[in-house]
């Protein structure tokens, strides 16, 4: 039996699960762990090799922007993992699902693999930054463990593509540190951060909350069921 694997770590998470009204989310805690350790390892990963690889940037640098350089390389693997995922989840789901109170389990696996992102992402916060952070990591953790209720699985996936413009942010911040603000480089990428940006975030996202917004009216209406509205409505503070 592997690590994070099998039976005993379900049933241990099962009962919390119950409680907290998240059925789906044992199947997916091996993952959620797994992940927060990939996570973990890349940090580390990143500080024994970047030295090495870029050191004229490094020599200049100090310590707290050393670790700032480590914590922007997980979020450009991260956000350049998890985008092209959510992608292909939203764009291409299974026609039977619910898209409301579905589930399946690949579908839940991407939010696990996010979620294990957010609690290296609130340990770093804790460590090195400050309230606003840790309370984005924290919220986000909270809004992805929602989906495993089930509820807005598939919709949820849009929140997931908005990290489409991170990686071109990570390497806005990553030219800035190697001395080429102002380059040609990064006037490209900054036409592609505009772009990502705009198109996941403001059409894309602005598209999907019409669209969300309307069909759970028309489903409270079929249903005449409030917690429809109540449900809908603390994930929207949440995220």
């Amino acid at each position: 039996m592997g690590l994070f694997k099998g039976a005993a770590l379900e049933n241990f998470v099962e009962p919390y699960a119950e409680m907290l009204q998240l059925p789906h989310l044992p199947a997916h805690i091996s993952t959620i762990l797994r992940s927060f350790l990939f996570w973990c390892s890349l940090q580390l990963l990143s500080a024994g090799i970047s030295p090495k690889l870029f050191p004229n940037a490094f020599a200049k640098m100090r310590a707290r922007t050393k670790v700032q350089w480590d914590i922007h390389f997980v979020s450009l693997v991260h956000s350049s993992f998890i985008a092209p995922i959510g992608l292909y989840n939203f764009f291409y789901p299974d026609k039977n699902l619910d898209p409301f109170f579905g589930y399946t389990y690949q579908i839940g696996q991407m939010y696990a693999i996010a979620m294990g992102y957010f609690i290296w992402d609130i340990m770093i916060s804790v460590r090195y930054e400050g309230l606003p952070f840790i309370l984005h990591g924290l919220l986000s953790f909270i809004a992805l463990a929602l989906a495993f209720r089930p509820l807005l699985m598939v919709y949820g996936a849009v929140f997931v593509i908005w990290e489409a413009s991170t990686p071109f942010l990570n390497i806005h911040w990553f030219l800035d540190k190697m001395g080429k603000t102002g380059t040609k480089a990064q006037f490209v990428n900054s036409l592609f951060l505009l772009a990502s940006y705009m198109a996941s975030r403001m059409v894309l996202g602005a598209v999907c909350a019409y669209n969300l917004v309307y069909h759970l009216c028309a489903l409270a209406l079929v249903l005449h069921d409030r917690r429809v509205f109540a449900n809908a409505f603390e994930l929207h503070v949440v995220l």
